[in-house]
């Protein structure tokens, strides 16, 4: 049997819900084996005549399962996103184009336009590169000492009172709080900082474990006492907030509008939410997946429920109507992968700015939109070119530097 009728095969398994395990490790090998790009020019025509129109009846269950046992192939799967029916066609033909299951770790909600990008398209991958972020940040006590963490050992690395700091691990912070009685540094504070191309995670003295997002600050006591428990954060994060009905949790982003009024308030008692609050951004949005949460700005206050979001408009200081939105896509970062989905070509350089560490410059303006989301622990290539798919954009890597152009 020639490689083509195999290939053949093994596309018309999977499209119609029959290939094993193997068979679909068989796919991802030979498609991984054949460094031209000959086999997946292949596997992309065939499956223009697997799949000769939008399908309507696949079992969304299935093909996260084909997902899950063709990426099994290259690493550990730790979370299968679940694709929406109008981009699993594309998700499975742009994913085998482009090489990014093997290349990439995978690909999974890709692309909005129904027909497969000729090859073409494709920019070839440059001679230089740009890795992606990793865990790493600084870790500043409260007498003004810095620890830089991505180099830290694991263990103890101070004790400020009755609360002991120690990292577990790669890109794990924690607090532990093994006093019954107050004492004089317990509302002395500590700050967490990542830089760009830097994330980190932090559980706090109550057992609140935090994700932090590249280029973020996250301020807190080194214990909590009193009414509440309250922090202070710059950037992006995911909180898994401990319950405490007794002592509410506050989550106080300082932040400069256009009128000068500088306040944004989340307040808790136990849920899980994530908070984008970046300067370079026009909107600090604040996303709900468990709980409940009430966000406040110069004394308009909106409580969420889950599957709910709100933005507060830096330009006219006002506070949206709580909304349904697409959670997983808020949370996409830390589950680890770069979220376009909806994006145009300004914030999705921002998003990829701060990950990869880079300065992005226009050589002309440019138009452009995506969906979709990529892993993103790839180098910064793999990433470009998925974008370049749409054809309304084009990427040059000079050193620390990506030049956009039409």
């Amino acid at each position: 049997m020639s490689i083509q009728d195999r290939l053949a095969y093994l596309l018309q398994q999977a499209v119609s819900h029959t290939a094993t395990a193997d068979e679909l490790q068989e796919l991802s090998d030979l498609i991984q084996a054949d460094d031209t790009g000959h086999t997946a020019q292949l596997a992309e025509m065939l499956l223009r005549k697997e799949l000769p129109g939008e399908a309507a009846d696949y079992d969304e269950t299935y093909w996260n399962q084909v997902a899950a046992n063709i990426l099994a192939a290259d690493r550990p799967v730790e979370r299968v996103v679940p694709m929406r029916p109008q981009y699993r066609r594309a998700w499975l033909a742009a994913a085998v184009v482009s090489g990014v299951l093997l290349l990439a770790g995978g690909a999974y909600r890709l692309m909005q336009k129904p027909a497969p990008v000729p090859l073409a398209t494709v920019t070839p991958k440059p001679a230089n590169d740009v890795a992606p972020g990793s865990n790493k940040a600084v870790l500043i006590l409260a007498d003004g000492t810095q620890v830089p963490l991505d180099s830290a050992i694991n263990g103890t690395l101070a004790q400020q009172g009755n609360t002991k700091i120690s990292r577990q691990g790669a890109g794990q912070l924690t607090y532990t709080y093994n006093g019954a009685s107050h004492d004089a540094l317990t509302m002395q504070y500590n700050t967490l900082r990542t830089p760009r191309g830097g994330q980190f995670q932090v559980t706090l003295p109550d057992g609140t474990h935090v994700w932090l997002n590249a280029e973020s600050t996250l301020k807190y006591p080194v214990s909590f006492n009193g009414r509440n428990r309250q922090v202070e954060l710059n950037g992006e994060a995911y909180f898994e907030v401990a319950a405490n009905a007794h002592q509410p949790f506050r989550v106080m982003v300082p932040t400069r509008t256009d009128n000068g009024k500088d306040s944004l308030e989340i307040a808790v008692l136990g849920t899980h939410f994530n908070v984008m609050a970046y300067d370079n951004e026009q909107q600090i949005k604040t996303t709900l997946l468990e709980g409940a949460v009430r966000v406040s700005s110069n004394g308009n206050s909106k409580r969420l429920q889950p599957g709910e979001g709100i933005a507060l408009n830096k330009s006219n200081s006002t506070l949206s109507a709580p909304a349904s939105v697409n959670t997983e896509e808020a949370v996409a970062w830390k589950n680890g992968f770069i979220q376009l989905e909806g994006n145009d070509i300004a914030s999705a350089m921002r998003l990829i700015a701060r990950w990869y560490d880079v300065e992005v410059i226009y050589k002309a303006p440019v138009s452009a939109h995506f969906r979709g989301i990529i892993p993103r622990n790839v180098p910064v290539s793999q990433v470009l070119k998925m974008m370049e798919l749409t054809g309304e954009v084009h990427f040059e890597i000079k050193g620390k530097q990506l030049i956009v152009s039409p």
